[in-house]
């Protein structure tokens, strides 16, 4: 008789635990899942207009070859992040790809207690209906994750309602609504340096930016409002592109040769350069993540400063990492334009922690850092991206069963005792989790999950891994330890080779089946008779890897978007400008330029960031003439078709017309990527030549050519931009 399964949670780790019990061991099990929302798809959405813990718009932050299983490829389309309602609509179309299980919405789980009899009875809320009911199950699983409910606000802030929640944010004005700032109160203040704090500091940033740069009419009566995020502590700040190839070797012997800046580097999505298992130590790997000693912080900060190209001096003293800093754990947060926001000085950064408000002032917050205080006046709206708490995604178990389980309640890494990377307790093996922890990777849901399953199928080699299990000693510990890892789960390449081992999965090596190569992606740890369905989306993902690293190396692909993120901000532009035709005079030109970003505007085709580029400066003629000259274009760049493009603006700064199209390619020697162009604009033909030379993700400087040439135009413009 098949086992009856219980699964709490519809999301990512819901269905694929459903989908791996079902199809791993057809007629084994029965599984029936409950999601207490109306929808699957847990924090994503399932469609643009769907607003629930996660903003439909925000973009993952690792790319679509990490964010798969291993038995579902994403259409060829897709872009190489997808957009949140993507992700929800991919979990859609996993479960028809693989149904076989029952799944009850508006359903939720009340309480789940142990009978006499070693069964599961769960209680269940039908919430449209207000009726309840209860069934007994042979097992388990809780897949509702750790970010069900944001932490509360703290009571020194409870009186403000000027408060919100990073998880919230969509916009300004909805940030601003229910609150009553003053036209005085322009600060909108984020608090919390980890993942979503640059993340939604950025967002605001752009919103402004966007409101104040846009065509049309500037909102009536709306301040300017700036941005002030607060940190405790410096943290790297990766873009969602990372060089494959930061350094270069110099001519020498292997043993004399030395590495060197390369001012034109490959790129590719940040988690295919991270997890990229050639990059690893020879020998079986060892846990980079859990408690990280002074070795392993060291080699991390080297590995973000090699790539990013910087200690982040450049952002001020608040992001320099360097010293006994390096020492400590790292901290990782994610965003492609956050460092420019804060070179620009539209977000500013203010070291400490928010600890109360004054009396009376709730537009105000105190920051203190040591000694040091700090007081933010004129304070419109505070947002907190402090985290979520983990007890509510556990409200339906007895505090017996929590006990059992060891439940700290003050604990957001490792609130349960389990064994087996997280998976299971020996004190309640017919009780199973899958993706309960923090940043849990799609693969290793997957893992987790057949672990399950082989487990309650009685397999020998998952009976004697938790009989052996020294994984939850090693997190027990981790509670409390002060040099404890920002995800101390998050040696992603070491937890699919561990769970390989336990499961017996040899790894896909396309030439040597003893070597270990390559990027980790999930079509890479399967089981080796898969058929059918399956087979074909694994196949189909390996093609989509293979594609991606494989056009890097023919020198072109991202590189256009690496471009585009790196042009964000303030530059110094130096220009000569050589006639040869005696109307036209010759001249130089000293000012500065600005690409100012704005949300997409116009219909004319797919876009996902848009500069307004600004250009003002002193212009000297040979002839002795001087006056102040200023240029517009807008500036977009598309992830579907990879381009990056400019437009003629029209006196609003609405885009007018197509003016030119950049083609990338690779340079000989010591040289940066070039881009070259042609636009004709009756009567005169315009060809440009532009060479971004890279260090790390940034930009250090690029120019610009133009030949112009026409019946009575015949000149040379060349431009230098440093930062």
């Amino acid at each position: 008789m098949a086992k009856r399964v219980c699964i709490i949670g519809a999301g990512p780790a819901g269905i694929a635990a459903a989908k791996t019990l079902i199809h791993d061991h057809p007629g084994k099990f029965h599984v029936t899942v409950f999601e207490q929302s109306g929808r699957v798809g847990g924090l994503w959405p399932v469609s643009k207009q769907d607003d629930g813990m996660v903003n439909p718009d925000m973009c993952t932050n690792q790319s679509r070859h990490t964010v798969s299983f291993s038995d579902l490829a994403w259409p060829a389309t897709t872009p190489a992040f997808p957009k949140a309602w993507q992700v929800g609509q991919y979990l859609e179309r996993y479960i028809k790809t693989y149904p076989g299980y029952e799944i009850h919405t508006n359903s939720m789980v009340i309480r789940a207690i142990i009978t006499d009899y070693g069964k599961w009875r769960v209680h269940v809320r039908y919430l449209k209906t207000s009726s309840e009911a209860q069934e007994d199950y042979d097992h388990v699983i809780i897949t509702s994750g750790f970010f069900s409910k944001p932490k509360q606000i703290p009571d020194m802030l409870q009186k403000s309602g000027r408060v919100s929640h990073s998880s919230k944010y969509r916009n300004l004005n909805d940030l601003l609504k229910g609150s009553s700032p003053a036209k005085t109160d322009r600060n909108i203040v984020v608090v919390g340096g980890q993942m979503s704090g640059p993340e939604v500091a950025a967002s605001i940033a752009l919103h402004i930016s966007s409101d104040a740069n846009s065509p049309g009419e500037k909102k009536k009566n709306m301040p300017s409002y700036a941005v002030t995020h607060v940190i405790q502590r410096p943290f790297w700040v990766m873009p969602l592109l990372l060089p494959n190839d930061p350094a270069v070797e110099t001519s020498g012997s292997v043993e004399t040769a030395a590495k060197k800046n390369n001012p034109a580097p490959t790129f590719l999505p940040l988690d295919l350069v991270s997890y990229n298992l050639e990059a690893r130590p020879k020998g079986e790997l060892s846990n980079t993540s859990g408690h990280i000693t002074e070795a392993i912080a060291g080699a991390t900060h080297t590995f973000m400063e090699q790539h990013l190209g910087s200690d982040q001096g450049y952002l001020g003293q608040e992001f320099t990492i360097t010293g006994g800093v390096r020492k400590h754990p790292p901290i990782l947060g994610i965003s492609d334009s956050y460092t420019e926001f804060v070179r620009s000085g539209d977000i500013k950064v203010i070291k400490g922690r928010v600890t109360r408000q004054p009396d009376g002032q709730d537009s105000s917050v105190i920051v203190e850092d040591g000694k040091r205080q700090t007081v933010i006046n004129d304070v419109a709206a505070i947002v907190l991206a402090t985290g979520f708490e983990v007890s509510p995604s556990l409200g339906f178990l007895s505090e017996d069963l929590l006990q059992t389980l060891q439940f700290d309640t003050s604990g957001d890494e490792f609130p349960l005792a389990l064994n087996v990377h997280s998976v299971i307790s020996r004190k309640l093996p017919s009780l199973g989790f899958v993706g309960f922890y923090r940043s849990p990777y799609w693969s290793v849901i997957q893992m987790q999950a057949r672990y399950l399953g082989k487990l309650w199928t009685g397999d020998s080699n998952a009976a004697k891994a938790l009989e052996e299990d020294k994984t939850m000693d090693t997190m027990l510990a981790l509670r409390g330890d002060p040099r404890r890892a920002q995800f101390p789960m998050g040696d992603y390449s070491w937890l699919m080779e561990d769970f390989s081992k336990i499961l017996g999965i040899v790894r896909f090596e396309p030439k040597d089946p003893s070597a270990r190569t390559g990027q980790v992606s999930p079509n890479r740890y399967t089981y080796a008779k898969e058929t059918g369905t399956t087979e074909r989306h694994e196949n189909e993902l390996a093609r989509s890897l293979f594609y991606m690293t494989f056009e890097k190396s023919k020198g072109g692909v991202f590189v256009a978007w690496a471009v585009c993120r790196s042009l964000q901000g303030n530059w110094k532009l130096e220009r000569s400008i050589t006639s040869h035709n005696d109307s036209y005079p010759s001249g130089t030109l000293s000012g500065t330029a600005k690409f100012v970003p704005r949300l997409p505007t116009g219909d004319d085709g797919p876009c996902d960031v848009e500069y307004l580029y600004l250009e003002q400066g002193d212009l000297s003629t040979e002839t002795g003439m001087n006056f102040t000259a200023k240029r517009s274009y807008v500036y977009r760049y598309s992830q579907a078709t990879d381009k990056l493009t400019a437009w003629f603006v029209k006196e609003d700064t609405s885009v007018d017309y197509f003016f030119h199209e950049l083609e990338f390619s690779k340079g000989k020697g010591d040289t940066g990527w070039y881009a070259t162009s042609k636009h004709w604009c009756s009567p005169d033909q315009y060809e440009v030549e532009y060479e971004f030379r890279f260090k790390g993700t940034n930009l250090t400087e690029w120019s610009q050519t133009y030949q112009v040439k026409g019946p009575n135009k015949d000149y040379t413009l060349r431009s230098r931009f440093l930062r």
